[in-house]
């Protein structure tokens, strides 16, 4: 009899603040609209292709060799031909106002150097204010100048060959590199940033309502009510957690439909294993946010809290920047970092396929960091409570 009374307490608490949210238009809103709205606004903003480099030449040589090289560029599908000049103090004023990324200087005597075998020189101005551009760029000249240099280096072998006679041999082709990407074969960034975004959306959702909907009622002074209620701290809590859980879920579901059909984000997992995955991620985050809760005695100090979690917690992650490339112990940091390891999960599934067999690790540290985080929360809760 009592246990069904618990249960009936806890249902009572849980379809009230089902029916508090429901209430108020603006929240709906913010629960199930605006995932909606950031998935498609960073699945349009986070794009770090590089495409459509504009390139100024100066070819000094105007020969059909500088040309068949300069046409190599425009007809990559990368670089766009911006101007022709006619010396060099025009590439300054192109670079200094952002007109042009790319400045290709041919220098006379190209085409008898390259036929000689000598080599020829070839310089190349890169606007390096945005550092993983221009490295992108750098990148794709050299694979560019290297294709043409192997060219004519075999057909200046192929020529050597036949002048001695050697005709009739069957010469032996130079290396060949045959590349071919995995998990994302067209390299697009935003298969890569897609599945991340995810992780942050519902972060950022079940922690900031969790902290600002437990911070609410001590603003309200009906915290003291609860108190003095027979409601126990335990069902308190999750009266106050569960329907914000299942907003999460929700928001996961939906929003990885929105990723998969509108953005064609390749997605080669298990949909029940994501699911499970993404709720051991909902509860470490309803933990943080509960333990915003008890830090925090208005709702703009509960939201400041928020964000000083969650924007470490993003550079932490491995959703920008790689943490392999961070400090030692930096890395160490995002150990601690439950988003860090729903990063790894998210994009194992959706690209990469794989499932428990690789991702154990991964599903065991949530385990362990939600569980951890959970009962600190609680306890620190109860004792705000006493």
């Amino acid at each position: 009899m009592a246990a069904l009374i618990r249960k009936q307490i806890l249902r009572s608490m849980v379809i009230k603040e089902f029916k508090q949210v429901f209430r108020d238009r603006r929240m709906l809103g913010v629960l199930f609209g605006s995932p909606i709205i950031m998935l498609l606004i960073f699945g349009y903003a986070a794009n770090t292709d590089v495409r459509e480099i504009k390139m100024a030449v100066l070819d000094r040589e105007r020969s059909s060799e500088s040309r068949d090289f300069i046409s190599r560029f425009t007809s990559s599908g990368y670089f766009l031909l911006h101007s022709y000049l006619e010396s060099e103090k025009q590439m300054e004023k192109l670079l200094d106002g952002g007109a042009v990324d790319l400045f290709l200087y041919v220098e006379s005597g190209f085409s008898r150097r390259v036929k000689s075998g000598k080599g020829a020189d070839i310089q190349i101005v890169i606007d390096g204010t945005d550092s993983s551009r221009a490295s992108v760029i750098v990148a794709y000249v050299n694979q560019i100048v290297n294709e043409f240099g192997l060219e004519y280096f075999k057909d200046r072998t192929r020529a050597l060959a036949l002048g001695r006679g050697a005709g009739g041999m069957k010469m032996k082709e130079s290396i060949e590199l045959k590349e071919r990407a995995l998990f994302n074969p067209e390299l697009e960034s935003r298969n890569f940033y897609l599945p991340g975004i995810i992780g942050l959306l519902i972060a950022l959702i079940t922690i900031m309502l969790t902290s600002m909907s437990v911070v609410k009622e001590r603003e309200s002074g009906t915290m003291e009510q609860i108190i003095v209620s027979p409601l126990r701290p335990m069902e308190f809590i999750a009266g106050k957690t569960l329907p914000f859980a299942i907003v999460g879920f929700f928001d996961i579901i939906v929003v990885t439909v929105i990723a998969i059909a509108w953005f064609k984000v390749p997605f080669n997992g298990s949909f029940l294993f994501l699911l499970v995955s993404g709720l051991l991620y909902i509860l470490s985050m309803l933990a943080v946010g509960l333990f915003i809760s008890t830090v925090s005695k208005t709702q703009q100090e509960a939201m400041l809290s928020t964000f000083l979690f969650f924007l470490p917690a993003i550079l932490f992650s491995g959703f920008i920047f790689p943490v392999y490339a961070m400090p030692v112990t930096v890395q160490a940091v995002t150990l601690l970092n439950p988003m860090y390891y729903f990063m790894n999960i998210i994009r194992g599934v959706f690209l990469k396929g794989v499932g428990m067999t690789v991702l154990w690790p991964e599903v065991l540290a949530l385990v362990v960091m939600g569980a951890a985080l959970l009962s600190l929360s609680v306890r620190r809760f109860s004792r705000r409570m006493e």
